[in-house]
């Protein structure tokens, strides 16, 4: 059974969803070098670019679009990537209406204080308040958990981010939408990805 029937009965809107199984293709679609190798973990191998304008080369969910939502997965990546949620257009990323969070390798972070690009950090304008990610190319875990644009992220079962997304930068941004994770050039791996959506209307 596909996650996008699933996801499509109201009786199973509370349950989680595994997003990674089969094919990639079963719940994705991208353009670019992303792969799902046999033990389960999508890979994004080292890009040539290094900016985040590759728009047709995301990773993006397909057929979901939800205002609340819980979102669970562990990552690593060489440097930088992220998660764009409230995607209003899934053909249109380049109008960056949606919010993001954020996926980076704090260890080459080199900033005295935590910014809104470092792991966990909320794009736009939220940077978390703490650094608990592991060591260079070790697997983290995030939760992200969205009601009402009120928005809490985890990594390693420590919350790092909290914040109002209705207000500042961020609330003239889309409110619904649908994920992709971001292709900036840099490798990428992602495992155990699962969503769970909380529209009362799902």
């Amino acid at each position: 059974v596909s996650s996008f029937f699933l996801i499509e009965i109201p009786a199973l809107a509370s349950d989680w969803v595994s997003l990674v199984n089969g094919n990639l293709s079963d719940n994705w679609t991208t353009k670019g070098a992303w792969t799902l190798q046999d033990d389960g973990v999508i890979h994004l191998p080292e890009r040539e670019y290094k900016h985040w304008k590759n728009y047709e080369n995301y990773l993006v969910l397909k057929d979901v679009s939800v205002t609340d939502f819980e979102f669970d997965f562990d990552w690593r990546t060489s440097q930088n990537s992220g998660l764009y949620f409230h995607i209003p257009d899934l053909s249109r990323l380049e109008n960056r209406n949606h919010k993001e969070v954020q996926l980076y390798e704090n260890s080459l972070w080199s900033k005295p204080e935590l910014g809104d690009h470092t792991a966990g950090g909320i794009i736009p304008g939220h940077a978390p308040k703490k650094n608990v990610s592991n060591s260079a190319q070790e697997w983290n875990h995030m939760h992200i958990r969205c009601v009402d644009n009120q928005i809490t992220v985890s990594i390693n079962g420590v919350v790092v981010n909290q914040a109002n997304l209705n207000e500042g930068n961020a609330g003239k941004r889309s409110a619904h939408g649908g994920f992709a994770f971001q292709d900036h050039g840099y490798a990428v791996w992602l495992k155990n990805i699962r969503i769970k959506i909380l529209d009362e209307d799902t």
